[in-house]
C-alpha cells in the first residue's frame, strides 16, 4: 500500500502526527522501535479489554509491567532494560559526563512520564528563542483534553482521577470544599478540603515557605493538576460512571507502569484514534537507520524485526521524525554522514539537560519535637506538587517525587552507606548492597523479632526520605555525535565539563536549604558524588540535537519543524519539503519544566503547518 506519510516513533510528537494525519484521511505507516507494554491487572482487564483483543488478533508483541511492589520487583524491572534485553522498555544510555534515561515502546516517553503537563515560564521560552505562545499551548491542551473536557474528543484524556483517603462518615462543612490555599480565618494554616495532598506535598509546601523567608526569594508552591474522585461506599473503587475507567490508587510507580491502568499513556490514544483505521499500518520492533532523499519524497531505511524481513525501505512524500532526542538525532547524523540528506552543520548541537537534577533529604525530622517527619515517598502519584522560583537569574522548579516501592530497600541501604562518613562508600559498595538486599532471597535463618527493622515495609523504609526532582536552565552546550566502537552509535559530550556549570551549585544551595528546613540531611545521587570517578548527571528530560533556528546556519529545522536544506547556499532558509522533526530534539534549550506539553505544542504547530492547504 502506498503511504502518504511515514511517522517514526509513537511518543507525543509521533502520536500527534498520526492522529492529525488520519483525521485528514491520509494513509500512514507508523514505525516504532519498541513493543506494546500493558498491565496484567485482572480488575482493570475484566472491565472489558478491546485493546488486548486487538493486539492478539494482529499478532502484536506485548510485554507486561513488572508487578511486585517490593524487592522482587527490582529483579523484574531489570528485565525491562534494553541494556539487558533488546526488547526492553527503558534505555539507560551511558555517556562520560551524563547518563540519559529514555523509553522505547508504543506510546514512547508517555509510558514512563509522570503525567505532568506544565507550561514553562515565558522567560524560559524567550531565552531559547522558542516561538510558542498562548495560542499554541491552548491548542495543545485542547488536543489532549478536548473542548470543555469532552472525553469523547480528548486525545490524551482527562488528568487522573485519584481515589481520596479511606472515607470516614462525617458531616460536610463549607470548609471541606476548599481545595488548596490558606484558611481565611488563620493565614498561617493551610487548607486541603479534599484530603488529596500526600505527606510529601505538605512537607514541600512548608519547606518552601521557610526557605523563601530565609533567603528572601519568592517561591510559588502549587499542587500539580490532579482530578479528585470521592470513594463510593456502594461500589468501592469501581465507582466511575465512565465504562472501563480506572482510578489512581496512589501506588507511586507511574514511571514503572500503572497497574490499574489509570494513567493516560499514548498507546491508548493510538488504539482509540489511529490503529483501527484501515489506512494505518503499524510496524513495531522497527529500528530506523537512515533516510534517503528521493524524487518526490524520502525512503525510510529500517530493520524490521517484527516481520523478520531484515533491512527494508518504505517510501512516502512526507516523513515525521519523532524518535526522541537520541533516536531522531542519530537517524539524521547517519543520513548526513552517508550523504543521503543535505543537513545543517548544527545537527547534534544545543543538547540540553533541562537542568535535571535528583537528590534526597535523608531522615527528615520534625524540628519541634525531634521525631521523624513523615514523607512516605513510596506513595503516589509520582509527582504531586512543585515549587517554582527565579534564583540567581535562572528559573528553577523543584517537584516532590515518589520512589517506587520495589526500589525501597536498595535506596534505603544505599542512603545508609552514603550517609555513613566513616564508610567511604564507593560504587562497588552500592552494587553489593543492591545485590544482597534485592536480588537474592533471604534464606539464611529467620528474622530477628527483637529488631523492628526486620519487619519494615517498603513504605516504612522510606518514611523519612524525601526525593527532589529538579528542572532548571542549563547552557544547552551539549553535542550529540556518532561514536562508539563501530563509530555508528550516538555519543554525548561537552567541550567544557557540564558539571562545572554554575547552575548545579545554585541547585545544591537550594536543596541543602530545603533539606535543612525538612530536618533532614542533603544527599546527592551517587553519580554526582563522584563515586564513579567523575561527577555525572542523570537526565530524564533530554532536549535538543535538532534545534529550531532561523536558518540552516544556526538550526536544523525552522519554527514549523521543517528540516533545512543545507545544499541551498543562496537560500539559508530553504527546507526539504515534507521532512519534519516533531519531538523533543526540536526544542533548542532548557525549559525548566516538564517538557511534554511544550513538545506537544510544537509538534501540533508543525503538523498543522504540514497539513495546511
Amino acid at each position: 500500500m502506498p503511504f502518504d506519510a511515514i511517522v517514526v516513533g509513537t511518543g507525543f510528537g509521533g502520536t500527534i502526527a498520526a492522529v492529525q494525519l488520519v483525521a485528514q484521511g491520509k494513509k500512514v505507516l507508523l514505525l516504532e522501535r519498541g513493543t506494546f507494554w500493558r498491565s496484567f491487572d485482572p480488575i482493570a482487564l475484566n472491565k472489558g479489554d478491546p485493546f488486548g483483543d486487538w493486539t492478539a488478533q494482529n499478532n502484536m508483541p506485548v510485554q507486561y509491567w513488572p508487578r511486585p511492589d517490593h524487592r522482587k520487583g527490582l529483579h523484574d524491572f531489570l528485565a525491562a532494560l534494553r541494556n539487558l534485553h533488546k526488547e526492553g522498555l527503558y534505555q539507560y544510555s551511558l555517556f562520560h559526563q551524563a547518563d540519559v534515561l529514555t523509553a522505547s515502546g508504543v506510546g514512547g516517553g508517555s509510558l514512563i512520564y509522570s503525567n505532568v503537563t506544565i507550561r514553562p515560564k515565558d522567560g524560559a521560552l524567550q531565552r531559547i528563542g522558542l516561538n510558542l505562545g498562548d495560542a499554541e499551548y491552548a491548542a495543545a491542551r485542547l488536543w489532549m483534553e478536548g473542548p470543555h473536557g469532552d472525553r469523547k474528543s480528548a486525545n490524551r484524556g482527562w488528568l487522573n482521577y485519584v481515589v481520596t483517603k479511606i472515607p470516614m462518615g462525617k458531616d460536610m462543612t463549607e470548609q471541606d470544599f476548599v481545595q488548596f490555599g490558606v484558611d481565611p480565618n488563620d493565614p498561617t494554616k493551610d487548607t486541603d478540603g479534599s484530603y488529596i495532598l500526600l505527606d510529601r506535598s505538605r512537607v514541600l509546601r512548608a519547606a518552601a515557605r521557610d526557605v523563601s523567608t530565609k533567603l528572601g526569594v519568592k517561591m510559588d508552591w502549587a499542587p500539580l493538576e490532579l482530578s479528585i474522585f470521592e470513594y463510593d461506599a456502594h461500589r468501592g473503587a469501581d465507582s466511575d460512571s465512565v465504562p472501563a475507567h480506572t482510578h489512581c490508587e496512589r501506588q507511586g510507580r507511574c514511571m514503572l507502569g500503572c497497574l490499574p491502568q489509570a494513567r493516560h499513556t499514548l498507546n491508548k490514544t493510538l488504539f482509540k484514534k489511529v490503529l483501527q483505521h484501515p489506512g494505518v499500518t503499524l510496524i513495531p520492533k522497527a529500528k530506523v537507520l537512515q533516510l534517503e532523499q528521493k524524487p518526490g519524497g524520502y525512503d525510510v531505511i529500517f530493520e524490521d524485526d517484527f516481520t523478520g524481513q531484515g533491512t527494508r525501505r518504505e517510501f512516502a512524500p512526507a516523513v515525521f521524525l519523532a524518535g526522541g532526542v537520541l533516536g531522531t538525532t542519530e537517524i539524521l547524523l547517519r543520513s548526513a554522514r552517508e550523504k543521503r540528506l543535505p543537513l545543517s552543520a548544527a545537527l547534534g548541537s544545543k543538547f540540553s539537560t533541562n537542568g535535571d537534577f535528583g537528590a534526597f533529604a535523608y531522615k527528615t525530622t520534625n524540628h519541634a519535637d525531634g521525631r521523624p517527619l513523615p514523607v512516605y515517598s513510596t506513595r503516589g502519584p509520582i509527582n504531586t506538587s512543585h515549587v517554582t522560583m527565579n534564583f540567581n537569574g535562572r528559573f528553577i522548579k523543584i517537584e516532590d517525587c515518589a520512589i517506587p516501592a520495589m526500589f525501597a530497600e536498595f535506596v534505603s541501604k544505599g542512603l545508609e552507606l552514603m550517609d555513613d562518613a566513616g564508610a567511604s562508600p564507593n560504587f562497588f559498595n552500592l552494587i553489593q548492597a543492591a545485590w544482597q538486599s534485592n536480588l537474592l532471597e533471604n534464606v539464611v535463618g529467620l528474622p530477628d523479632t527483637r529488631d523492628p527493622k526486620s519487619f519494615q515495609t517498603e513504605a516504612e523504609m522510606l518514611a523519612d526520605t524525601f526525593f527532589f526532582n529538579v528542572m532548571s536552565q542549563d547552557d544547552a552546550t551539549g553535542k550529540l555525535t556518532l561514536g562508539g566502537i563501530d563509530g555508528n552509535q550516538i555519543d554525548l559530550g561537552w567541550e567544557q565539563p557540564v558539571a562545572q556549570q554554575t547552575l548545579w551549585q545554585d541547585i545544591e544551595t537550594l536543596l541543602r536549604e530545603f533539606s535543612s528546613a525538612m530536618g533532614g540531611r542533603y544527599l546527592a545521587l551517587p553519580g554526582w558524588q563522584g563515586l564513579l570517578g567523575n561527577k555525572k548527571l542523570v537526565i530524564t528530560h533530554p532536549l535538543g540535537g535538532c534545534p529550531i533556528g532561523g536558518t540552516h546556519e544556526n538550526g536544523v529545522i525552522d519554527e514549523f519543524g521543517q528540516v533545512f536544506d543545507a545544499s541551498q547556499a543562496a537560500d539559508s532558509k530553504a527546507v526539504l519539503n515534507g521532512l519534519y522533526v516533531v519531538d523533543g530534539s526540536a526544542i533548542p534549550g532548557a525549559l525548566a519544566a516538564n517538557p511534554s506539553l511544550t513538545i506537544a505544542a510544537q509538534a501540533l504547530k508543525s503538523v498543522t503547518h504540514a497539513l495546511a492547504p
